[in-house]
């Protein structure tokens, strides 16, 4: 008797662990199913984005011979290889490929379609015929205070903030295509921008609102001094990898330092001081322990993207942190930010050539962190804030790049490189 209960229970149980894992198979395919379904709609949606690019391409080919035209063909072209790229790579995942696949491959393609919509739906704006060709010289510095105004971000009101939504303590929120966000770096942007205005108009509520973005980098730094991203993020298509949520960047730190000497310098506000300088620390742990130094062979960068793979070496986001930088040594005269910043002049004065590309500046290096990979050329928006920001080390660093501002200024207005051999002639 007991010998047939025994076999029943044993029956029962073997039942119950093929109907569990039944349902466990069923579970999969369905999120698996949902995920192809969600990755067809991206390329569905991808493909209307590569028509409507080549509608502005003929828009724009009929469109007078402007230097900010051409700027802007270059910026389509750009933005239509990375959208068929990225297509490419949709349509090659496998209907085996694991969710974290899936899911990373639908989150490149969603932040893909968000950047590349909004600057589409801008140059689709503009009317053309109002267009001449002009010369046109960025934002310059011929001088930087590092306790007054942040460059020009009193005069900040439009773009980014357009996305922002604010929370109920009036820190900001980014909307992204999968929901709004806590974002560090615009958080410091905001904070520096009411403190620009503040500076500029005296009025108190500037100065409210930056306070309250100081507590809040006061009370959400972590103990390595950072300001984390707590959502994933593939830079440049994942080529490099994904950061995984929680991760730090080099751009957050740099504005946070300038954001928060600042602050300090306007109110002596101790825990201003500490959060400024314990925020050099993640300068000093390489990438892959978490932190955003990263070795370009013997020479220091701090990533703005701290990719797993390879380097990213952004150069917007690592001027940001050298200025980040000067603002401690200015402030506080403090020796480990001098030393971080000694380190990264080397770097920049050894590595700004590999960013010249003859008619323009490239964004980011991957194109020596990938062989075999395309340039990635700065949009005419970024290009003017490289010229922007090299003319600020300029003014702090005895016109060290002042070749580098002249030129890239020339190809700001159309003007390529001449080579002494004659091999490129303008």
């Amino acid at each position: 008797m007991k010998s047939w209960r025994a076999g029943i229970f044993f029956c029962v149980l073997l039942m119950s662990s093929i109907f569990a894992g039944c349902t466990s198979n069923q579970n999969n395919e369905q999120v698996n199913l949902e995920s192809q379904t969600k990755i067809n709609d991206l390329s569905i949606q991808l493909n209307e984005s590569l028509s409507r690019i080549e509608q502005l391409t003929k828009t724009l080919d009929q469109s007078n011979n402007s230097n900010q035209m051409l700027e802007m063909q270059i910026d389509i072209l750009q933005i239509s290889l990375d959208l068929e790229k990225q297509n490419s790579m949709l349509q090659s995942i496998s209907h085996n490929a694991t969710l974290s696949d899936l899911q990373n491959s639908i989150i490149s393609t969603q932040e893909l379609l968000a950047e590349a919509n909004s600057i589409i739906s801008q140059y689709e704006s503009i009317d053309l015929s109002t267009i001449t060709n002009i010369d046109y010289t960025p934002l310059l510095f011929d001088e930087y205070n590092h306790s007054g105004k942040y460059m020009n971000h009193h005069n900040w009101n439009g773009g980014l903030w357009d996305r922002v939504v604010f929370d109920e303590y009036g820190i900001p929120k980014v909307q992204y295509s999968d929901g709004l966000k806590y974002v560090p770096t615009t958080a410091f942007h905001w904070g520096l921008v009411q403190y620009s205005k503040w500076i500029e108009t005296q009025d108190t509520v500037y100065f409210e609102n930056a306070t309250k973005i100081a507590n809040w980098a006061v009370e959400n730094q972590s103990q390595y001094g950072g300001w984390a991203w707590f959502f994933d993020h593939s830079f440049h298509g994942g080529v490099l990898g994904s950061m995984d949520s929680g991760w730090f960047g080099g751009m957050t730190q740099g504005l946070g330092m300038s954001f928060l000497a600042r602050m300090y310098n306007a109110t002596g506000n101790q825990s201003y001081m500490d959060a400024a300088l314990n925020s050099t620390q993640l300068l000093s742990i390489n990438v892959s322990d978490g932190g955003v130094l990263r070795h370009y062979q013997n020479y220091s960068w701090y990533e703005e993207y701290p990719t797993p793979d390879a380097g990213s070496f952004v150069l917007n986001g690592y001027i940001y942190t050298l200025i980040g930088l000067y603002d401690l040594i200015q402030e506080f005269s403090d020796s480990i930010s001098i030393n971080l910043y000694e380190d990264g002049i080397l770097s920049l004065s050894a590595m700004i050539g590999l960013f010249d590309l003859g008619c323009a500046s490239s964004y980011d290096l991957v194109h020596h962190s990938v062989p075999g990979t395309a340039p990635n050329i700065a949009r005419e928006g970024y290009h003017n804030l490289h010229i922007t920001l090299i003319s600020v080390m300029n003014a702090i660093d005895n016109e060290n790049y002042q070749s580098v501002e002249d030129r890239w200024i020339e190809y700001a207005n159309g003007i390529c490189f001449s080579s002494p051999n004659g091999a490129n002639p303008r």
